[in-house]
C-alpha cells in the first residue's frame, strides 16, 4: 500500500541537531492574526498555520510565537498557554483587531496613477492602523529579530511585508518558509502578463530570495517550484524539503446540529467553477438523471459563491438543481457531521497543493473520489477512488457504484478504516517542520 505516513527522504537526511537555543526560533502567527477579523477565520491556510503552531508549542516549549504588525512594520511577541484539563493550547492571539493589509506595500508592475497616489494611501492606512492597535490597548512586547530564525507558513503577501520591513531596519535574520502552492503560475503568459501573477511571482521571488531552506506541502509542489526556478521564472533555490500536510479532521467544539441533509449524499467542500471543477461534478449527476440512473443529493459545504449558483442556472441543469443544497460556512462540528454522514467526498480539483477534503474525509472514514491531479495520489494513495477531471462520465461511475454497491462501499471504507493508523496528524506535521529548522544552516 502507498506509504501515506512515509517521513520524506529529505528530512531523513537531516540527521545533525541544532546547537542553537531555540529560543532564537520565531513561529510566525500573522496569517491567523489578520484573519481574525474576516468573514473567514478559518479556511485553509489559516487553519495550516494555526494547527502547526499549536502543535510546536506543544513539543517545543522555548519555541517563540509573533505576529506582524502592518500599524509598526515590526514584529510582537504572543505567548500560547496550555489548558491543563483539556490539554488544549491557546495560541493568545489577538482578536478582533482588524487591520489593513489588503493594500500591497510591493508592486511588481507600472502604473502611473497607483504608484503616485500609493505613498499617501500608505500614510493613511499606516496612521488608520496605529489608530485601531491604540483602541485595542494591546500590549504586546516587540521581538527584536536580529539573528532570530523566522519560520512562516501563511501567504507569501505577508511573508513579504514583513521581510521588507526587516530589510528596511537593516536586521540579519534567518528565514525558513512554507510554500503551499503555485497555482497563478501554471496560468502566467510572458506574452500577457497580468497584475495577480506578476504580483504572485514577485512575491515568492523575494521569499526564496530570502529563504535558507524551504518547506514544500507536498511533493508535487516541490516539483512544481523546482520546475518553475528550472524555467527561469522563480530564481534558484536553496534546499526544498517535503513536509505532507495532513488527514487529520479535529472534533469541533460547537454544539451538534441536528439539520444534517438526509443521506445518501455526496459532499463537496470549498468547491467552486474553474480550478476547483465543481462543474464536473454537475455533468456527472446531469448525465446519471438523463440515464434514469440513481442520483444522490450533492451537498456544497463551504462560503456561498455566487458564480457557482450562475452557473447552476443554466438550463442543462434544471433537472439536477433540486438535488443541491448548499450549507454555507458550516462549523466544525458540522463539518465533521458532513463528512462521516456522506456516501462520499468528492475533489474534481484539476490541481492542488495538497487536498484537505480528501484527507478529512479518510480521517472521519468516508470515501474520497478525486481527480486525477498528481498530489491527490500522495493524500489518498490506494484508499481514493480516480476520475479523469475531463470525463464526468468517468465520476458518474464511480458514484453509481458507490451508491447501488453495498458491497464495494463497505469494502472501501473497511480499508479506510484499517488505513487510519498511518493517516498523517498535525502533530506529525509540526514535529517535521521542526526537523526542518533544528537542522544547522
Amino acid at each position: 500500500m502507498y506509504l501515506l505516513h512515509a517521513i520524506p527522504y529529505q528530512l531523513a537526511e537531516c540527521t545533525g541537531i541544532s546547537k542553537l537555543l531555540m529560543a532564537n526560533v520565531v513561529y510566525d502567527l500573522t496569517e491567523v492574526f489578520v484573519a481574525s477579523t474576516g468573514k473567514f477565520p478559518y479556511y485553509g491556510i489559516v487553519r495550516v498555520v494555526e494547527e502547526i503552531g499549536r502543535e510546536l508549542h506543544l513539543i517545543d516549549p522555548e519555541l517563540r510565537f509573533a505576529i506582524f504588525s502592518h500599524a509598526h512594520d515590526r514584529f510582537f511577541e504572543v505567548h500560547p498557554t496550555i489548558d491543563a484539563e483539556s490539554g488544549q493550547v491557546d495560541l493568545n492571539i489577538p482578536r478582533g483587531v482588524k487591520q489593513i493589509h489588503h493594500l500591497r506595500k510591493t508592486f511588481y508592475s507600472r502604473n502611473r496613477t497607483r504608484d503616485a497616489l500609493l505613498p499617501l494611501a500608505r500614510m493613511f492606512i499606516r496612521h488608520l492602523n496605529r489608530s485601531r492597535w491604540r483602541r485595542a490597548r494591546l500590549s504586546l512586547e516587540e521581538i527584536d529579530m536580529t539573528g532570530k530564525t523566522l519560520v512562516s507558513t501563511g501567504r507569501p503577501k505577508h511573508m513579504v511585508a514583513a521581510l521588507n520591513a526587516l530589510d528596511d531596519a537593516g536586521v540579519s535574520f534567518e528565514f525558513i518558509p512554507l510554500l503551499h502552492d503555485m497555482f497563478p503560475l501554471h496560468e502566467f503568459s510572458p506574452e500577457n502578463p497580468k497584475p495577480f501573477p506578476l504580483n504572485f511571482i514577485g512575491d515568492n521571488c523575494r521569499v526564496i530570495n530570502h529563504a535558507s531552506r524551504i518547506i514544500a506541502i507536498s511533493r508535487f509542489t516541490k516539483s512544481d517550484i523546482e520546475n518553475f526556478s528550472r524555467d527561469g521564472i522563480l530564481p534558484p533555490l536553496p534546499d526544498v524539503v517535503t513536509v505532507p500536510l495532513v488527514h487529520e479532521c479535529r472534533e469541533g467544539a460547537e454544539p451538534a446540529t441536528p439539520d444534517i441533509p438526509v443521506t445518501p449524499y455526496l459532499l463537496t467542500v470549498g468547491a467552486t467553477i474553474g480550478r476547483k471543477n465543481l462543474e464536473v461534478v454537475f455533468e456527472a449527476l446531469r448525465l446519471l438523471e438523463e440515464t434514469n440512473a440513481a442520483v444522490p443529493r450533492l451537498v456544497l459545504a463551504g462560503a456561498p459563491r455566487r458564480h457557482v449558483q450562475d452557473y447552476l442556472r443554466k438550463d442543462r441543469y434544471d433537472r439536477i438543481r433540486p438535488f443541491v443544497e448548499v450549507v454555507p460556512n458550516p462549523n466544525q462540528t458540522k463539518l465533521v457531521q458532513l463528512y462521516r454522514n456522506a456516501m462520499a467526498l468528492v475533489l474534481p480539483s484539476r490541481i492542488e497543493g495538497w487536498g484537505l477534503p480528501a484527507g478529512e474525509a479518510l480521517w472521519n472514514g468516508t470515501p474520497a473520489i478525486c481527480s486525477t491531479a498528481p498530489v491527490l495520489y500522495e493524500v489518498c494513495g490506494e484508499l481514493g477512488l480516480y476520475f479523469d477531471p475531463n470525463k464526468p462520465g468517468e465520476l458518474a461511475e464511480l458514484v453509481t457504484r458507490l451508491h447501488t454497491d453495498p458491497g464495494f462501499s463497505e469494502r472501501l471504507r473497511a480499508r479506510i478504516a484499517a488505513a487510519f493508523v498511518s493517516l498523517r496528524t498535525w502533530g506529525d506535521v509540526a514535529r517535521d517542520v521542526k526537523r526542518v529548522y533544528d537542522v544547522p544552516s
